[in-house]
């Protein structure tokens, strides 16, 4: 970890800072700035494409991202280590591509603090209590990973959550537990940025004006259901109505009109997540309509992610 991200045949610029509190997280952040930026060809830099794309790609929105590593107090135990993240970028932007949306690494930062290190709590970043944003980057998509991700109710932690995130009008981040940056799992953080563009689950129980949830005929899909139209109408998907091995709906529920439901199982909004006989997971894929309304969101709710020149050089955080 303390020679991660180097940059090689070139100049480097270090400035340091250290914010620190009795009571708070310490963030020690260094800019390393290069000539050339990232060398392809060095061993531990991974596959540069999915992390840093250099060029924009012509037509696509480009993104900056931040990643927030949870570590303990004396800086050790990191939440996620650089090659996971390199992975996780790859996972991102293959998903993305037909969105013709696309992400790199602006910056690595630690946040260290024993207690977030071993469960962060959900509702302490949540709305009206914000602990995260003095840590946050204004003009990037800031993903925070931590190990385990509490979730509090009436006072109480009830669980664990795999990840969560913010949606446009609530904050400017995403967590992620450690079970959902694993190297199998290749949907996860692109579900979680999928809330962070606008997106409900595709079982989501917004309802019309009747009280009814998403119709299988569509009648109410632009106010009920996930809102989006061309994803079908879906009853809540689990363990006893998906056929794990091929992914296929086999249950028999139907809507107040008496309609059997035929969900997209495949969709990467779906709540369930499984794997098909070949090992790839069930979620997979956006609608049409998902990814105009993504686009949407990045264009106007949060125009401050868009990045159209060469990225700035990458900071990262040495220790």
């Amino acid at each position: 970890m303390r020679n991660m991200l180097l940059t090689v045949g070139a100049i480097l610029i270090m400035l340091g800072t250290a914010c620190s509190s009795a009571d708070g997280p310490v963030v020690r952040d260094f800019e390393e700035e290069s000539e050339e930026g990232m060398d392809p060809n060095v061993p531990g830099d991974g596959n540069p494409d999915p992390v840093d794309p250099g060029e924009p790609t012509p037509g696509f929105l480009r993104i900056a991202v931040v990643h927030h590593i949870s570590r303990n107090d004396d800086g050790g135990n990191p939440a996620v280590d650089e090659e996971r993240i390199t992975k996780i970028m790859g996972d991102i932007n293959r998903n993305f591509e037909p969105a013709k949306i696309e992400f790199y690494t602006k910056a690595i930062s630690f946040v260290d603090n024993s207690q977030w290190n071993e469960q962060f709590v959900k509702q302490d970043d949540f709305i009206d209590r914000t602990v995260l944003a003095p840590f946050e980057d204004e003009k990037a998509l800031n993903m925070f990973y931590f190990f385990e991700i509490g979730n509090r109710q009436n006072g109480e932690i009830t669980g664990t959550l795999g990840a969560t995130a913010l949606f446009p009008d609530q904050g400017n981040n995403l967590k992620l537990s450690a079970s959902a940056t694993e190297l199998e799992n290749t949907a996860t953080p692109t579900h979680e940025i999928g809330h962070y563009l606008g997106l409900y689950h595709t079982d989501d129980d917004f309802m019309d004006e009747n009280g009814n949830i998403e119709l299988v005929d569509g009648s109410n899909c632009e106010v009920a259901g996930d809102k989006i139209c061309d994803t079908p109408a879906s009853p809540d998907l689990n363990d006893d109505n998906i056929a794990e091995p091929t992914c296929d709906y086999v249950g028999t529920e139907t809507d107040a009109n008496g309609d059997r439901y035929n969900p997209d199982t495949l969709n990467f909004m779906t709540q369930w997540a499984g794997s098909d006989t070949d090992g790839n997971l069930c979620r997979r894929r956006f609608s049409p309509q998902q990814m105009e309304k993504m686009v949407s969101v990045i264009q106007n709710e949060r125009s401050y992610l868009i990045h159209l020149k060469n990225p700035p050089a990458l900071q990262v955080v040495m220790f």
